[in-house]
């Protein structure tokens, strides 16, 4: 039987072409109810980085549980990782961020723009969903092509989504793109996300870099996630060599 129709887009080839790609589902209902059970306990055990009236800030939490730390090296979300960022992708920065009900939306921005004027996909910002957001429920908004041109920002918010996600959802968004968290109504429950953000080897990591702290994951780690951590990039992958 022949197939009429555009061939599916790769993850990269979404990123280039509109900034951000999707997966649905990725994440199984095993791993989300152990997500949500170690978050529970997150709140339990650990004060937040910060607490504000519309949104809480967790950082560094895959060394807090299995749970969070199984998703750095997820073979769906590698899959989309490595081909966006590369094979010698790292972990730049693991937080899960709390939306609170809100008057109304957050601004719109782009993340990192030192390095999204140069490099627009390599920073490249995962949203792990643990449930479904309704469109009024914190969603977050991406605004496609957004980040061809880094010197607009307002002639593009005619064109923004708002990601409506499923659970085990996940948004993956680069530095250039434009995005916001979206209108939390006052009769949705608190929105819990899993952000991971990916860069390439090569690129410079900031102090407060988890990896430089995950002693107790780098102790057993496999050299998959030996490199995911930036420790060492495993034997098959090099700089040097295109393979």
């Amino acid at each position: 039987m022949i197939t009429i129709g555009q061939p599916r887009l790769t993850c990269a080839e979404q990123a280039a072409r509109y900034g951000y790609y999707v997966q649905r589902g990725l994440i199984s209902a095993e791993h989300l109810n152990r997500i949500r059970a170690a978050f529970d306990r997150l709140q339990r055990e650990v004060k937040p980085e910060w607490d504000k009236p519309f949104q809480t800030y967790y950082p560094n939490v895959i060394e807090f549980d299995d749970a969070f730390a199984d998703l750095i090296d997820h073979p769906g979300i590698l899959e989309g990782v490595f081909e966006t960022v590369g094979q010698d992708a790292q972990i730049y920065s693991n937080e899960i961020l709390v939306s609170k009900p809100n008057e109304g939306t957050m601004d719109w921005h782009r993340d990192k723009m030192s390095i999204g004027r140069h490099c627009p996909n390599l920073f490249l910002k995962l949203a792990i969903f643990l449930d479904h957001v309704a469109v009024d429920g914190g969603a977050t908004g991406v605004i496609p092509e957004s980040h061809l041109d880094i010197y607009k920002g307002p002639e593009f918010y005619p064109h923004k989504i708002d990601f409506t996600a499923g659970p085990g959802d996940v948004l993956a968004f680069g530095a250039a793109t434009l995005h916001r968290a979206g209108y939390h109504a006052p009769a949705r429950q608190h929105r819990p996300v899993v952000f991971l953000t990916y860069i390439p080897w090569w690129m410079k990591q900031p102090d407060y870099y988890t990896g430089k702290r995950c002693e107790k994951l780098l102790q057993s780690a496999s050299p998959l996630r030996r490199q995911l951590l930036g420790e060492q990039l495993r034997p098959e992958v090099s700089l040097d060599l295109h393979v």
